[in-house]
């Protein structure tokens, strides 16, 4: 346990490390996606205008959002909002005829839509009688000098924006239902890209360059008092901004979220996770599963023996058993010493029994008498057993076969 949590802290010391070395090392990039998401805080997200709205108004005003804009959702979202405003700051306006006329319809009531883009739609331009383009220099080899040229409200607002070579235009405008409330100074003349259509009891607000009201650029003094001029134009109390982005943020409900939404700390869960397979890795190779300790088989040739014996003795034959320690006897003899025990009857065997026993030949002679009488005998008693026997493990003794 000690080396593990030794190597434990190893791999914790070295992951922080590499954290730091990381984030020293690293080229912090700054992100100018278009977003246009109330979320985010880089340069071209909407995150300060959706924050700052209710002081923009100066007013009391209800702010919510609406993620949708799905035309059965959109037709009871609407419902009984007669008096309030919409607002869309996103990249295009891409909505399709049958949410664009309920919008229409919304607006007749007394609604009021606020949209900043790039791109409009046709049949909403078509509805509203008007016309999109993008301005572009006649002769497209001068040098445009973007920072020299001002976009300005009617109220006199002026603010300086770069980045937007070829700005968008209306044009064919209807002055009847239409009114002109901003325009940008190019070629000594000003061309519309912010203008009220009215319709019915409510107004559409359309503006072209959502980029104006991103981050980057409300956080400009200049660029904020006109952001905040145009936000202003907005009239009803209930606003409802809506959130483009939703779906793809609203996927991300993990506990994990805070960590991978932020570079560092994502860096620093990968890293954690890879030391972490490492040490299971390790960890699985220098362990082994516990190995059970197996009991050798015990060796019961003694109680198989003693149970043996007390079965011939039981049996009541004392002959047989007198014939069966004979035959083991002289097997011993054969085994230790070598010695033909077919030879038993022959005078050379007791001589070659005494020489290599160390027994007196008198004894051995003795002995084999013996043994050769009881061979012949198939009954015998109890006592002629015991003395048999004793005479056998004497001899075994003396001769050092036990």
């Amino acid at each position: 346990m000690r080396n593990s949590a030794r190597f434990g802290l190893i791999l914790l010391g070295i992951t922080v490390l590499i954290i730091a070395f990381i984030d020293l090392a690293s080229d912090k990039q700054i992100d100018w996606s278009k977003t246009y998401d109330q979320r985010d805080k880089i340069p071209y997200g909407l995150y300060v205008t959706r924050e700052e709205l209710p002081e923009i108004m100066e007013r009391p005003i209800q702010l919510e959002d609406f993620t949708s804009t799905n035309y059965d959702f959109l037709k009871t979202f609407l419902t009984g909002k007669e008096h309030s405003s919409l607002i869309y700051i996103v990249n295009g306006f891409y909505e399709g005829k049958e949410v664009t006329r309920e919008l229409m319809n919304f607006v007749e009531r007394g609604g009021e839509v606020f949209i900043s883009t790039n791109n409009f739609p046709t049949y909403l331009m078509d509805t509203l009688g008007i016309r999109q383009q993008f301005h572009y220099p006649n002769n497209f080899n001068e040098v445009i000098h973007v920072e020299d040229r001002p976009f300005s409200l009617e109220d006199g607002k002026t603010a300086y924006y770069k980045d937007l070579d070829y700005p968008g235009l209306f044009c064919n405008l209807d002055t009847t239902n239409t009114r002109i409330i901003g325009y940008y100074d190019v070629e000594d003349k000003e061309i519309p890209n912010f203008i009220e259509v009215k319709r019915g009891q409510g107004r559409f607000l359309l503006h072209l360059e959502p980029l104006m009201f991103t981050n980057y650029y409300m956080l400009k003094e200049e660029n904020f008092i006109y952001g905040a001029a145009a936000l202003k134009l907005l009239s009803n109390k209930e606003i409802y901004w809506f959130d483009s982005t939703f779906k793809e943020t609203a996927e991300a409900k993990t506990p994990l979220r805070v960590l991978l939404q932020n570079d560092g700390l994502r860096q620093a869960w990968y890293i954690l996770l890879f030391c972490l397979i490492l040490f299971l890795l390790f960890k699985s190779k220098r362990e082994q599963r516990a190995i059970s300790v197996i009991e050798p088989e015990p060796n019961l040739s003694k109680e198989f023996a003693r149970t043996i014996a007390s079965l011939y003795y039981e049996s009541g034959n004392s002959g047989n058993l007198i014939q069966k320690k004979i035959e083991y006897f002289l097997y011993d003899i054969r085994t230790h010493f070598q010695l033909d025990i077919l030879q038993l009857e022959d005078d050379v065997f007791a001589k070659q029994l005494s020489q290599k026993t160390g027994v007196s030949l008198e004894e051995c002679e003795d002995l084999i008498r013996v043994l050769l009488s009881y061979r012949k005998v198939r009954t015998s008693t109890d006592a002629e057993l015991i003395a048999l026997n004793k005479r056998i493990e004497d001899f075994k003794h003396k001769a050092n076969m036990l």
